[in-house]
């Protein structure tokens, strides 16, 4: 089953979990299903258009995705990182 890589900024919907092990087709199903077990991850990715925020970065087995994101396709063995950007000043 994939993994979804929960960078630390965003573990608080997660109770503190770095990763999380789903069922999924695609990097969206993925991200529904760990919204399913930890509601209020999924708004720290996707923005109110369904689309990924600005400053977040997706990547599939360490590898950046850049178009489709969301529909890209995934396989049991995949792992899916999320990197939040921090910015400061």
């Amino acid at each position: 089953m994939p993994v979804v890589v929960v960078p630390t900024a965003y573990r608080g919907p997660t109770k503190g979990d770095a990763e999380v092990v789903v069922s999924g087709d695609s990097v969206r199903a993925c991200l529904l299903a760990v919204e399913e077990k930890y509601p209020g991850f999924l708004a720290q990715v996707l923005d109110a258009d369904e689309t990924v925020h600005r400053f977040v970065r997706v990547f599939l087995n360490q590898e950046l995705l850049e178009d489709q994101v969301l529909e890209t396709a995934v396989e049991d063995s995949d792992r899916i990182e999320i990197l939040a950007a921090i910015a400061g000043g």
